[in-house]
């Protein structure tokens, strides 16, 4: 099996084991969002990628979804000011720090009111009010 083989199935089962979906999708969107934005940035990101992010899928002891959910949170950040909240099963949004908490949604709400929630880490079954505030928030 390869490095990359062996990290995504770390990632993967750690995801599970923890309840949680999987949000590399989101992040490869985040990725191109930047590379659109500035190929100066994207150059960083897939660097931080490099140095960050692989060597803790690597490391049996490194908490896999902890080492994502940081990266996700470099990039939103790269996009935009905004703030980390995390929406409990009831929907309510509490300031958040960037780690990840079994059972609620991890969002990177954007200053730019316009612009839509990033939903950074999210249980693999959400709650109807999780449900219609990621609706509501992401558009």
């Amino acid at each position: 099996m390869s490095r990359a083989d062996e990290a995504a199935a770390r990632t993967e089962a750690a995801l599970k084991a923890c309840g949680f979906a999987d949000m590399r999708p989101v992040y490869r969107a985040l990725l191109n969002r930047l590379r659109q934005k500035d190929a100066v940035l994207f150059d960083e990101a897939t660097d931080r990628y490099e140095k960050a992010v692989g060597p803790a899928l690597a490391d049996a002891d490194a908490d896999p979804v902890a080492a994502w959910v940081a990266y996700g949170v470099w990039l939103a950040t790269r996009l935009g000011d905004g703030r980390l909240v995390k929406l409990d099963a009831t929907g309510l949004a509490t300031p958040a720090a960037p780690e990840p908490v079994i059972g609620h949604v991890l969002l990177y709400l954007p200053e730019d009111g316009g612009a839509s929630a990033i939903p950074l880490l999210r249980p693999a079954e959400l709650s109807p009010a999780q449900q219609a505030a990621l609706e509501l928030l992401t558009g």
